[in-house]
């Protein structure tokens, strides 16, 4: 009986230190998987057209992240143009927030929102980083009769909704700067809505437009080619970038249009990723625009002003500037109504 009794005793001591040690051993698997995220390959959803100011980006991201090996994988990068970047960012919203999903976060997701032409509110985002932030320039091909902003501002005047102006999207940032150009100087174009600045730069050199609303950054190849001439910019200073092509482009304030903005991107996943994942993302792209080969490669060749901006911060300055924009497009009649 005693016997039995001390086998008994003996198995269950077996059996419970065979449970402690299978519960320490998937507690052990367990804090190693989640010490490896990323373990697979990151998709980033770009929700524009390739060629454009947003996938120029995220193509040196995953350049500059993959090179200084702080991303152990490259991205797998997605374009899904359409909607004014609303069917891209909607495709990266139906994604598990499993940090395996990013998008691009910028102004646009704002305009959109108070265009009402988005299924979701602009901050239905984990807010990430804020990247860069950009300026507007005012664009002819050079064989265009106008050679100054004063120029086409009188012609504009002269024929309301003649001039036919190209920019990026129907609805979101482009939109609501060539309104906030057109009430400044008096004016009024016919806005044509392309799916990226590629696009934009594409048909106006192809003569389907008159002038076209771009990015330094991506009109800045044709402009040193001489095949397009700037005619003013939106920066407060002139840019200090290639002095041997923007030297002479002055700001629209200088130019006589009494106003100045710009335009920012970043990086957002789907509402409710885990602060373990956004705190390896910031980290990782901290690193990565920290970096010489950043600046080199991103900052200084495509003419961006280097911001980073993150998180809590990143999402009350979001809230900040839709405040900004409503009263804007209110005044501009461009609010949406509900």
């Amino acid at each position: 009986m005693k016997k039995r009794l001390v086998f008994r005793s003996v198995m269950r001591m077996a059996l419970l230190i065979g449970a402690i040690g299978m519960v320490s051993h998937a507690a052990a698997l367990t804090g190693y998987a989640a010490a490896k995220y990323p373990a697979k390959p990151i998709l980033f959803v770009v929700p524009y057209a390739p060629g454009g100011g947003t996938d120029i980006m995220v193509r040196v991201i995953d350049r500059v992240g993959t090179q200084l090996k702080v991303l152990p994988q490259p991205l797998v990068i997605e374009n899904k143009s359409g909607g004014s970047g609303v069917v891209g960012k909607s495709y990266a919203k139906t994604k598990p927030a499993d940090g395996y999903t990013v998008t691009c976060a910028d102004d646009s997701s704002t305009v959109v929102d108070l265009f009402g032409n988005a299924p979701w509110p602009y901050n239905d985002f984990t807010y990430i980083a804020k990247l860069n932030r950009d300026y507007q320039m005012i664009v002819v091909r050079a064989d265009s009769p106008y050679k100054t902003l004063k120029d086409l501002v009188t012609a504009a005047k002269a024929q309301p909704n003649g001039l036919k102006i190209a920019g990026t999207g129907v609805s979101q940032i482009d939109v609501l700067h060539v309104a906030m150009f057109e009430k400044a100087a008096g004016v009024k174009f016919n806005y044509i809505g392309f799916d990226s600045g590629g696009q934009v730069i594409t048909n106006l050199l192809g003569g389907h437009v008159d002038i076209a609303i771009a990015n330094p950054g991506e009109a800045y190849e044709q402009i040193r080619a001489g095949k397009v001439r700037s005619l003013g910019v939106s920066s407060e200073k002139r840019l200090g970038f290639d002095s041997s092509v923007f030297k002479d482009v002055p700001t629209w304030k200088e130019a006589g249009v009494n106003i100045s903005l710009s335009q920012w991107r970043g990086v957002a996943g789907p509402k409710g990723m885990a602060k373990e994942q956004v705190d390896w993302l910031i980290n990782a792209l901290k690193k990565i625009t920290d970096s010489k080969e950043w600046q080199e490669q991103y900052l200084d060749k495509f003419l961006q002003v280097g911001v980073f901006v993150t998180g809590a911060d990143m999402q009350k300055e979001a809230e900040e500037e839709y405040a900004v924009y409503k009263t804007i497009m209110e005044g501009a009649g461009l609010l949406k109504k509900k």
